[in-house]
C-alpha cells in the first residue's frame, strides 16, 4: 500500500507511525498539498493529506478513518481496547490531542498564510488559547509512562505528532518546559523505531 503525504503533517505522521507500529509494509510518497496538489487530488478530491492507497486500489481518506481501518486489521494488537472505560478514556485523550493539532494548524494558516493586514488577531488568540487549554488538560491527566497508563495508545501517537509539529512551526505553542509530562512523553516516544522512521 502507499501512504500519500509528507511527514511534516502531524496527521500523515500519525498514520505513518501507526503503520510502523503494526508492522504493515507500505511505500511512502511525501506529497505536499501545494506543489503536488494535482497528484493528491487524483487520490482525494479534497486535495488533503493523508490518503492511504490499499493494494486493491481503494483509497482511504482522513487520518482518523485510516487508523480505524488499521485497527481492524491489527485486531488484538490495536492501540485501543475494543470496548469499556479504557476505550472511552483513550478516545477522550485522543479528542484533546486531535483538537489541539487541528487548532494549531488553523492558527498556523491564520498567522502565516494570510496577508499580515488580514490576520484577525482575536481569532488567532482564540485558536492559540484552545491549543494551550487542550495541552494543559493532557498534561494534567497524564498517568505515565504513557498518557493512559502503562501501554502506548493512539492518544500518545497523536499527542506526540502534534506537539512535534507545533515545535517545528509555532514553537511558542508548546515550548520545552511548559508541559513537563508531555516533554517526557515526547522523549519516550522519540526513542521508538516507529517515530524515528517517520521524522521529516
Amino acid at each position: 500500500m502507499e501512504l500519500l503525504g509528507y511527514y511534516e503533517s502531524p496527521f500523515v505522521r500519525r498514520v505513518g507511525v501507526t503503520l510502523h507500529l503494526y508492522g504493515v509494509p507500505f511505500v511512502h510518497s511525501p506529497l505536499a498539498t501545494g506543489r503536488d496538489a494535482a497528484a493528491i487530488r487524483a487520490a482525494n478530491p479534497l486535495g488533503r493529506i493523508p490518503a492511504l492507497v490499499l493494494d486493491d486500489g481503494e483509497v482511504l481518506l482522513d487520518s482518523l478513518f485510516i487508523v480505524d481501518w488499521l485497527d481492524e486489521q491489527a485486531g488484538e494488537r490495536a492501540l485501543v481496547t475494543r470496548d469499556g472505560p479504557g476505550r472511552r478514556r483513550v478516545f477522550r485523550l485522543l479528542a484533546l490531542a486531535q483538537g489541539a493539532t487541528e487548532k494549531y494548524v488553523a492558527a498556523y494558516y491564520e498567522r502565516h498564510r494570510r496577508p499580515e493586514t488580514h490576520v484577525w488577531t482575536p481569532w488567532l488568540e482564540r485558536l492559540e488559547g484552545q491549543v494551550f487549554a487542550a495541552l494543559s488538560a493532557l498534561e494534567a491527566v497524564a498517568e505515565g509512562p504513557w498518557l493512559a497508563g502503562e501501554r502506548l495508545t493512539h492518544a500518545d501517537v497523536a499527542t506526540v505528532c502534534g506537539v512535534l509539529a507545533m515545535r517545528a512551526d509555532m514553537p511558542h505553542l508548546a515550548p520545552v518546559g511548559r508541559f513537563p509530562r508531555l516533554d517526557a512523553l515526547v522523549q519516550r516516544a522519540e526513542g521508538l523505531a516507529a517515530f524515528a522512521a517517520t521524522r521529516a
